[in-house]
Formats: C-alpha cells, sequence, structure tokens
C-alpha cells in the first residue's frame, strides 16, 4: 500500500532524514521517500497503517503529520 503524508515542520535535508528514520521504524513499513519541497512523504507498506501510528512515530521530534 502506499500512502502520502504531509509532514509540518520539516526544513532542512536532516529533517527529512528524521522524518525517514521515525517512520520506518513502524511494523510494516517497507519505503519511505521524502520531498522537502512539497513537504510530502510517500509510505510504502505491507498493510494499511493509521495515521495515528504516523503521529506516534514523529512524537518527541518536532514534525507531525498534517490534518
Amino acid at each position: 500500500m502506499k500512502k502520502e503524508l504531509t509532514i509540518e515542520g520539516m526544513k532542512c535535508d536532516g529533517c527529512a532524514s528524521t522524518v525517514v528514520e521515525k517512520l520506518e521504524s513502524i511494523d510494516g513499513v517497507e519505503r519511505v521517500a521524502v520531498d522537502l519541497k512539497t513537504k510530502q512523504a510517500i509510505v510504502e507498506s505491507q498493510n494499511e497503517i493509521d495515521e495515528a501510528e504516523f503521529n506516534q512515530a514523529l512524537s518527541g521530534t518536532n514534525y507531525q503529520v498534517a490534518k
């Protein structure tokens, strides 16, 4: 499954790397690609993942999934 998320708070490559690392830590996530210009994260996973899990993975950072 592929899901497109808008991530608030990303400003640099370091931010993007952190977002990728955190989102890839979710069980079932196979791949994450981030585009800083559009603030989009494309998440490929084996199963449907609830948006709350993405925010949970990003907790403790300055980033969150836009509503």
